[in-house]
């Protein structure tokens, strides 16, 4: 016997068949739906201390969405040189997305400069 709800079942089909980056990407526009839904409750919400939990929830997911954001958008110039890199395979990024030329990713010794990560092939990226 399963403890999981149809609805929670619902949600998780969502996620069938997408990759990494488009599972994260969901999970942010979810989150950032979230937060209204929490900004909802607040406002028909008559005790003062639930109004601050509820928000304080909205805020929480406002900031996870826009993480995930952040770790689903990928950039068009290399951070280091300036180089275009139009192309989503083109380069390496890290998990937050800071991206770099093939040459500057190397010069760099593969290492993220901001959050210390891994630079992994772009197009590796997009498929995981």
């Amino acid at each position: 016997m399963s403890n999981t709800s149809e609805a929670e079942k619902r949600m998780a089909a969502l996620f069938e068949g997408l990759n990494r980056v488009q599972q994260l990407a969901l999970l942010g526009r979810l989150e950032m739906a979230g937060a209204s839904i929490y900004r909802a409750f607040a406002a028909e919400e008559k005790n003062a201390k639930a109004r601050e939990v509820l928000l304080a929830a909205a805020k929480d997911e406002e900031k996870n969405g826009n993480l995930l954001r952040l770790m689903t958008t990928a950039k068009d110039n290399c951070e280091k040189c300036g180089k275009s890199m139009a192309v989503a395979s083109d380069g390496v990024s890290c998990s937050f997305q800071c991206t770099f030329c093939a040459e500057c990713g190397g010069a760099l010794g593969s290492v993220c400069p901001n959050c210390g990560g891994a630079l992994e092939s772009r197009a590796r990226l997009a498929q995981v």
